[in-house]
C-alpha cells in the first residue's frame, strides 16, 4: 500500500517536472513497502541511493528550466535543493535501524510535499506566464 498518492495539489503544470515529482514519490512509496516487509536496511539503502541519484537529475532538470526562463527566485530554490542533497548524504552513513528508516521516510515525505506545494508552487505561475507546460 502506498504511503502517498499523487494528486492535483502536487502538480506544478510542467509535464516533465510533474512526471519527475511522481517518480520521487514512487521512491518514497517503495521505501515504505520495504519497511512494511520488515527490511529496514534494504529500505534505507535503496531509498537513499535512488533518492540521491534521481533528486540530482530532477534538480538539474528543474533548475535548468528555471534558468532558461529567468526565474528570479532561482538562487533560493537551488539552495533548498542543496539542503536536501546534503541531508541525504548525511543519512547515508547511519546505522540502518527501523527507527531511523521511519524517521528518514517521514523526513523525505514531509520535505518533498512541502517543497513541491510551497516552493515549486511559487515558480509555477511564472513558468505558466512564459508559456511553459
Amino acid at each position: 500500500m502506498a504511503i502517498v498518492c499523487w494528486d492535483g495539489s502536487l502538480k506544478v503544470g510542467v509535464d516533465i517536472v510533474d512526471a519527475q515529482h511522481k517518480y520521487l514519490f514512487e521512491i518514497i512509496n517503495n521505501m515504505h513497502a520495504k519497511l512494511a516487509r520488515g527490511d529496514a536496511a534494504l529500505a534505507l539503502a535503496d531509498a537513499l541511493d535512488s533518492m540521491r541519484t534521481y533528486a540530482r537529475f530532477h534538480f538539474e532538470t528543474e533548475e535548468g528550466l528555471l534558468a532558461l526562463h529567468g526565474y528570479p527566485g532561482l538562487a533560493g530554490h537551488k539552495a533548498q535543493h542543496r539542503e536536501l542533497l546534503s541531508a541525504l548524504e548525511g543519512f547515508a552513513g547511519a546505522e540502518p535501524t527501523t527507527a531511523l528508516a521511519h524517521q528518514i521516510l517521514g523526513y523525505l515525505l514531509t520535505w518533498l510535499s512541502a517543497h513541491i506545494q510551497a516552493e515549486d508552487g511559487r515558480y509555477a505561475p511564472f513558468l505558466a506566464e512564459q508559456g511553459v507546460s
